[in-house]
């Protein structure tokens, strides 16, 4: 639009009112208002608490829960343990691993459920730790500190939502590493980090681990696809009870467990297993080694894969 001088009492007017309409803040009135919100539990009805709303406490809560923020960051366990109930003293003892901790709430908000027999306060905090181990961690929470009424307004719960601060985190975090890949086609997973899985790998490992000591076969082979590969190599079902055949005795004694995957990837994973191996043949052959393998699962839960690196400890023979 070009501009002329008819037109600039008008603009000048809705120029005013822009002004007016972002540079000013909301006004609220809270006149009237006894309560808000509403609770919904998962189990509708059959709680006699459903659909009642919520209403601002005392600070007095607020300063309770300042007091805890304040001993715990003091890592005084004494002091904490006088504010809350029995059942939390767990919470207290989290102390005992650790050099230092800093509970900086930066908002609180004081609340009680209409008709309830207790108040909770929802505090937002940043919250920095030192392990006694040298690990540092550091956190944002929105916590929930419950204190029942019949408790003399002790600490008797509290449920919290976290997030790491990557930057000033050495543990704790939902991902890390990187996968880079070998061929074109892992090209569009490359760069992505790993997460853990958690499909029940760890679980039935140790399931299939029980049967292979055991010498089970027919159990041990449930827990594979058929065919499946060993070292690139593909085996059978009937391979794997051959290999079971030519053996007295076997042992396998995992000492960890890494349940992983790509990240934004389906749901097939990878068992990262470091265990201790002792394999006597019928000849009476041992083999003994210190083993490391990845069981690769598939999307139906089950082994379609293994590799496996090994340093023997004392064989007579240089194969698993």
């Amino acid at each position: 639009m070009k501009l002329n001088y008819d037109s600039l009492p008008t603009l000048m007017l809705l120029a005013t009112g822009l002004f007016v309409m972002f540079a000013s803040p909301p006004v609220v009135n809270y006149e009237g208002v006894e309560s808000a919100g509403k609770f919904m539990p998962f189990n509708g009805d059959e709680n006699e608490a459903n659909g009642k709303a919520y209403v601002l406490e005392s600070d007095d809560y607020m300063d309770k829960a300042l007091a805890l923020a304040e001993a715990y960051s003091s890592l005084d366990q004494e002091k904490l343990l006088s504010l809350m109930t029995e059942d939390m003293k767990p919470f207290a003892d989290n102390m005992d691993e650790l050099e230092s901790y800093s509970w900086k709430p930066w908002s609180m908000v004081p609340l009680r459920r209409v008709d309830d027999n207790g108040a909770f306060v929802v505090s937002w905090s940043y919250d920095t730790s030192e392990q006694k181990n040298g690990s540092k961690a550091a956190t944002n929470y929105i916590d929930i500190l419950r204190f029942d009424d019949a408790d003399n307004g002790k600490l008797s719960g509290i449920w919290s939502t976290l997030r790491r601060d990557p930057e000033n985190s050495e543990y704790g975090l939902p991902e890390g590493g990187k996968f880079v890949g070998r061929s074109e086609a892992s090209s569009d997973w490359s760069g992505n980090p790993f997460v853990f899985s958690n499909r029940g790998e760890v679980e039935k490992m140790e399931a299939f681990l029980e049967a292979a000591n055991n010498m089970d076969a027919d159990t041990s082979l449930e827990f594979f696809t058929n065919p499946f590969t060993f070292n690139e190599t593909e085996l059978t079902h009937d391979d794997l009870r051959s290999i079971f055949e030519g053996r007295k005795t076997q042992e396998w004694k995992p000492w960890a467990m890494i349940p992983i995957k790509i990240k934004d990837t389906d749901p097939e994973s990878g068992l990262i297993v470091w265990s201790e191996v002792r394999v006597e043949s019928n000849e009476g052959e041992v083999w003994e080694a210190e083993v490391s393998e990845t069981y690769y699962f598939d999307l139906d839960g089950k082994i379609s894969g293994v590799t496996q690196f090994a340093k023997p400890l004392s064989s007579n023979d240089d194969s698993e």
